[in-house]
């Protein structure tokens, strides 16, 4: 497989014609991710990575598609993928490559609002916020902080370096006693916008804290003219998107892939 350089990404952008998901169109645009293909001159198959997330198209007949099938981990360098297609046929190729390793799950599509946000009403939910939390932009040291944990390190995990993150990236906490508990945050960028990561710490769920950060975000994102969009990994996700004036689409497979234990 071939990776391709940012220039020469558009020789892929038929395979994805039909797709509209943002982390596609951060790597097509050349602002992240990488890009593999069988051939740059005439490409049966191609995948796009951004983060754990991959999508992947081509001729299932082809020689080549089966290899990039089973390359993905490899060519992706990581544990752990979530594949998305909208080829059954691939679909049901990875299940068979993989087996056990592999596990068909459902992630939810969020609508990309056609009208404005209601800015008062998401100024309100940021409000609420109570008196012993803090609401702040990540800076140096919550860009550090972010990195530390598992469960918050995807808020910055995407970008270069600090740096990188904090000229190209956005993103608001909120935190308690010098420690993140909850976050929202660009996960990839592409030309109009950004891909939202949201997450709370486990023991500060269910006090309203993501509603609150993900409206902060929002607000934030709107003020430079940029689209956050959504995609959501379970109901709850969904649920939270509606409560903050986004609309529900519908759900979707993703093949979440494993690298196997070896023996």
């Amino acid at each position: 497989m071939i990776e391709i350089e940012k220039e020469k990404r558009y020789k892929i952008e038929y395979l994805f014609k039909n797709a509209h998901d943002t982390v596609i169109l951060t790597c097509l645009q050349g602002h992240m991710g990488r890009a593999f293909t069988d051939d740059l001159q005439n490409p049966t198959c191609a995948m796009i990575q951004g983060g754990d997330f991959c999508f992947l198209n081509g001729d299932i007949t082809k020689e080549s598609t089966n290899e990039l099938i089973s390359q993905i981990l490899n060519l992706i360098e990581r544990p752990l993928a979530f594949v998305i297609t909208d080829n059954r046929d691939i679909g049901d190729r990875i299940e068979q490559i993989f087996g056990e390793n592999c596990k068909k799950i459902k992630r939810y599509s969020i609508k990309k609002k056609k009208d404005e946000f209601n800015l008062e009403y998401l100024r309100a939910i940021v409000d609420q916020l109570p008196n012993e939390y803090t609401l702040s932009p990540i800076n140096e040291t919550w860009y550090d902080e972010a990195l530390r944990e598992t469960w918050s390190k995807d808020f910055v995990s995407n970008f270069l370096s600090r740096e990188d993150y904090l000229n190209r990236g956005i993103g608001r906490v909120i935190t308690y006693n010098g420690k993140i508990i909850s976050g929202a945050s660009s996960y990839t960028i592409y030309n109009d916008g950004i891909e939202i990561e949201i997450g709370t710490r486990e023991e500060f769920r269910n006090k309203g804290l993501a509603q609150i950060v993900g409206a902060a975000l929002i607000l934030a994102c709107r003020e430079k003219g940029l689209y956050p969009s959504w995609d959501a990994a379970n109901l709850t996700s969904v649920h939270l998107a509606e409560r903050l004036g986004y609309e529900y689409d519908k759900p979707y497979d993703t093949y979440m892939l494993r690298r196997a234990v070896e023996q």
